[in-house]
Formats: C-alpha cells, structure tokens, sequence
C-alpha cells in the first residue's frame, strides 16, 4: 500500500536559541513533503513560540497564503492584557487556518478556566483542534492537560511530542474519559508495542500523524506507521484518515 500523510506536527522559520540552527522555509518544506509523499501538513511558525504570538501568527498566514499544502496553526494567549487581538473565526477558513496552540510556559501564563475561559470555551464549542506540546518544555505539562480537560470536556485536543517512556499511563485516562482527545503518533510509536496497544484498546480514530519536523527526521515517523503492525485500513486512519475528519467538523460560521 502506498501511503499519504497529513503530518500535523510541524513548524517552519528560525529558533530563536543558540543550541540549534535549524531554520525551514514555508518552501522547503514543501520540498520534503513531496519526496516523501506527505501531502498536506499543520504547520506553525516560530515566532509564534520563541517570539510573539501577534507577530508569528502575522508572519505564518503571510507564509502559506500561496501554499495550498499547509493548513496554519494559531497561537493564543490570554486577552486580558491586549497584547492579542481576538480572532475573527469566519475569517479563518479562506486563510486555511486548521488548529490553535498554547505555550503558557513559554509565554508566562496559567493554563486554567480563569486565564482562558472565553478562549477556550469558543474551541470547545467550534471544534477547533487545540494541539498541546507535551515534551519540549515550552507548552504544558500533564497536570494542565488534566486540568484543562476537566474544565473543557467535550474539547477537541491534539496531545503532541508525548515523549518515550510508559506514557500510557498519562494518556490512556484521557483517552477513556474524554471523547475528544487524540494522541500524535510521532513518539508515541517509539515505545514498542505503544501505537499497536492504544489502537486495539481505543481504536486507530485516536491517532494522528505527526512527525516533529524540522527537529526529527519525518522519515522516521513514516516508517513507524507503515511498518507497525495494525491493518492497513487503520494505518490509512492514522497516516491522515482521521486528521482530516476532525478539520471536517470546524464550525467557522
């Protein structure tokens, strides 16, 4: 069988730190996309992490506007102090704007009910996938994940970079108590047996492709679905079945 994929685990431009050069344009990425038969991809900027959300938001829409192959992620942050202006969801289609992320460790804020009721209470109800970095140190940790989840059950949430080591254990509560929850298979799949036991106990619906580019190799996270050992049909759900039912289901109006 011969795979596509729709990685939802990408960002593209320049770190900010001096631990690593990386720096990938809107265009070469698109060139790897192509050489490896990944057709669409979610992608954030940068800037939107290491830099400010206003700006990289700004810079990531101006980046793919003539890309039709990547979908923009957005980045919030609380409203109260102005330093972000609200979103205007109607106008988020035609700009191909798929998902919102969250950085509150970088960005100096408390992911809870007060900082981001409104916020958060508009995705839960638009459907908007908010993708959270478990393991980069930048984004949450699995107490806020819980927390946040308790507050905002029925929220579609995408749970990326989950590290390597018995993560089930965080993750399989979550999975059974919240019907929105889906898990990136980019680490996921590292752990041996990892992928193959959540798709028999939870079903290949909860996992979606991604491949943590440019900072690993998305060679790699091909090769962890294609030789995993699940049928093809649930191979094709994971590959980009499912990441495109879930963007089917945005309320945008």
């Amino acid at each position: 069988m011969n795979l596509k994929f729709f990685d939802v685990n990408v960002y593209i431009g320049k770190r900010m730190d001096d631990r690593c050069n990386i720096c990938i344009s809107g265009k070469q990425l698109i060139q790897k996309m192509q050489s490896l038969n990944i057709e669409k991809a979610m992608v954030y900027h940068i800037l939107q992490r290491d830099g400010h959300p206003e700006v990289g938001n700004e810079t990531l829409i101006n980046d793919i506007s003539d890309k039709p192959q990547l979908y923009g992620i957005l980045t919030g942050m609380p409203f109260q102090t102005d330093e972000l202006k609200r979103f205007d969801f109607k106008e988020l289609q035609e700009k191909r704007i798929t998902g919102f992320n969250l950085f509150p460790k970088k960005h100096n804020y408390l992911l809870n009910r007060i900082t981001l009721e409104d916020f958060v209470s508009e995705l839960e109800y638009r459907r908007f996938p908010l993708l959270l970095d478990i393991m980069s140190g930048f984004s949450v940790g699995w107490q806020d994940v819980y927390s946040l989840l308790s507050d905002f059950p029925h929220l579609t949430c995408i749970l990326c970079n989950l590290g390597i080591w018995n993560t089930d254990r965080y993750t399989w509560p979550l999975l059974e108590k919240f019907p929105h929850v889906y898990l990136e298979s980019s680490l996921l799949s590292l752990n041996e047996g990892s992928l193959e036991e959540t798709v028999k106990r939870f079903g290949a619906e909860k996992i979606v492709f991604g491949s943590g580019y440019p900072e690993r190799y998305m060679e790699a996270a091909i090769l962890q679905i294609v030789y995993s050992e699940i049928s093809e049909e649930d191979k094709e759900k994971i590959a980009y079945k499912n990441i495109e039912r879930i963007i089917g289901t945005i309320k945008y109006e």
